[in-house]
C-alpha cells in the first residue's frame, strides 16, 4: 500500500481553556512562558487544569500533537496518511486512535497496557489569540526504535518529523531511524522545527537531522531566528538555503517567506479576526504537504497553507470540523 504521507510524532489529547489577562499573571508566577510550550510533569498539569476547571472554565478535548494535526489536515485535503506514535490503553488513548481512524489515517500500533499515561497537552489560549501549551508526554517518553513503522515510511511520498521527538534520546533515535528508512527507500523528508524553546534547548540534535536528510523545512519566524542565532530575517533565511533545498517560513498574519531550491517567494497572509493561533502551523505543513504530494509547487503549496491557517485560526481549537477541509479546498483551487 502506497502513502502520500507517513507523520512521526508525539500522540497527544489537547484540553483547550481559554484565559484572560489576569490569569496571564497566573503563568508568570509559575514560570511558564506566554506563548511558547512547556514540558511539564503529569501532577502539575493536573494541578493546573484543576485550577482552571474551578474557575468555571470547561475546556474543549480533541486529538492532538502537531504532527497529528498536520496528518490529520493533509487527510481531510486528501493525501493519503499514516501515522505513527504510541499511546496508553487508556480513555485517552483510545479515543486518540479513535480520531485518527475517524480522519481516514492508518495507524498499526495498539494501544499499550502501561501505568503511565497517554499524553495530553494542556493548551491555554488568551486574548490576542496566542496560545500557551503545557505538555505531558506520558507514554510517548517510551516511544522507541520497535514502534516504528519501516515499511510504511518506505511506502510514503514524505516523511514528516515532528521537532518535538528531538527532545529526547529515544525520540531522537526514533528520528534518526525514519531517515535513514527514506535513505533507503527514496522517501523524501520533511521537517517541522515546532518551538522556539525545543530550538533553543536542541539545536545540536536538530541539526544531525538536516545533516542527514531533509528535502524540506518548516518553521515559523521565531524558530527561524532561533535556529540561525540572530534577530534578522533575512540572515536566516540565508542560513536556510544553506541548511535544506527547500524550505518555508511563516510569518503569522504576514504570510510566509519560502525558498524551492531555484525561487525565493514571499506569500501575503490572508487579514482575519485571529480567535485561537492553536494549530495555525500544524495546519499550514499538512496543507503544504497535501499539495506538493499531489503535484502542485512548492509555491503554490505555501499559498495554500497561509489561505488554510487563516481558516484554523478563526476558531477554538487546532481542528475545523470535517466539511470545512472540503470548503477549504474547494473555494483555493
Amino acid at each position: 500500500m502506497k502513502f502520500d504521507i507517513c507523520s512521526v510524532g508525539s500522540a497527544l489529547v489537547d484540553f483547550t481553556f481559554s484565559i484572560d489577562r489576569e490569569y496571564e499573571k497566573n503563568l508568570i508566577t509559575y514560570g511558564i512562558p506566554k506563548g511558547s510550550m512547556t514540558l511539564i510533569e503529569k501532577e502539575d498539569q493536573e494541578v493546573l487544569i484543576n485550577e482552571l476547571i474551578k474557575m468555571g472554565k470547561t475546556p474543549d478535548r480533541a486529538c492532538g500533537g502537531s504532527g497529528t494535526n498536520s496528518i490529520v489536515a493533509a487527510s481531510l485535503f486528501g493525501a493519503k496518511c499514516h501515522m505513527t506514535c504510541i499511546v496508553s490503553d487508556d480513555d485517552h488513548g483510545r479515543f486518540y486512535i479513535e480520531d485518527l481512524a475517524s480522519n481516514n489515517i492508518s495507524h498499526t500500533n495498539a494501544p499499550i497496557e502501561s501505568k503511565i499515561s497517554s499524553g495530553r497537552c494542556l493548551v491555554m489560549v488568551s486574548d490576542d489569540a496566542e496560545r500557551t501549551m503545557c505538555t505531558n508526554l506520558g507514554i510517548n517518553t517510551e516511544f522507541s526504535t520497535s514502534d516504528l513503522d519501516v515499511e510504511r515510511i518506505k511506502a510514503s511520498h514524505y516523511l514528516f518529523l515532528e521537532g518535538y521527538l528531538v527532545a529526547s534520546p529515544k525520540g531522537m533515535e526514533v528520528c534518526t531511524k525514519a531517515i535513514d528508512a527514506s535513505k533507503e527507500s527514496g522517501t523524501r523528508v520533511s521537517i517541522s522545527l515546532s518551538d522556539p524553546n525545543i530550538v533553543n534547548a536542541f539545536k545540536n540534535e536538530i541539526k544531525t537531522l538536516l545533516d542527514m536528510k531533509c528535502d524540506l523545512v518548516f518553521c515559523n519566524e521565531d524558530e527561524a531566528l532561533a535556529y540561525a542565532e540572530t534577530d534578522d530575517i533575512s540572515k536566516a533565511f540565508q542560513t536556510f538555503k544553506e541548511i535544506s533545498p527547500n524550505f518555508l517560513i511563516t510569518q503569522g498574519s504576514s504570510g510566509c517567506i519560502g525558498f524551492d531550491g531555484k525561487n525565493e517567494f514571499n506569500i501575503p497572509g490572508t487579514k482575519v479576526d485571529a480567535i485561537d493561533s492553536n494549530g495555525a502551523g500544524d495546519m499550514f505543513a499538512g496543507a503544504v504537504l497535501y499539495c506538493i504530494t499531489s503535484g502542485s509547487s512548492l509555491e503554490k503549496g505555501a499559498e495554500f497553507g497561509c489561505y488554510a491557517a487563516s481558516k484554523v485560526v478563526g476558531n477554538y481549537g487546532p481542528r475545523l470540523i470535517k466539511d470545512e477541509y472540503y470548503k477549504i479546498k474547494n473555494n483555493f483551487f
